[in-house]
């Protein structure tokens, strides 16, 4: 096999690989949106955790934001974001949580989870079909 067909057989598994699970993590991300129950959280505290670099051995502290909110009944959930920064920046900010009806305790704080990982995965997935487009003929020169 030359390498311009298994450029495009890899690529287009990838391609189609990612395809589907942009696809599983939009209707995630719309069914969470469209069907959870919304809350304002408060930033009550931070949880720490150290991150060690496996090339140079240095150890960094990072931070990610526990928010506080209460579901429609006036109960008082906490959750952690898992969103880790090397900073307490998120003092001040109030985070709209999505909770299930049922389970009010098992919480999403949004924007990474929910907007940023599925365009992540279509934008790779457009890349892997461009490279299959542009491999799929050998290049005249």
């Amino acid at each position: 096999m030359n390498k311009d067909k298994l450029t495009v057989v890899l690529f287009s598994i990838i391609g189609i690989s990612l395809l589907f699970s942009s696809i599983f993590l939009t209707y995630r991300s719309i069914k969470v949106i469209t069907t959870y129950e919304t809350a304002e959280g408060v930033v009550i505290d931070f949880q720490e955790q150290l991150k060690k670099d496996k090339d140079t051995g240095r150890e960094t502290l990072l931070y990610a934001p526990i928010y506080e909110y209460q579901d429609k009944k006036g109960n008082t959930y906490k959750v952690n974001s898992g969103e880790y920064s090397s900073s307490k920046s998120y003092s001040a900010v109030r985070q709209k949580i999505y909770y299930e009806k049922d389970f009010p305790d098992m919480a999403i704080t949004g924007m990474f989870q929910l907007y940023i990982v599925p365009c992540i995965s279509i934008v790779f997935c457009l890349i892997c079909f461009l490279v299959v487009y542009f491999a799929r003929k050998p290049s005249v020169i």
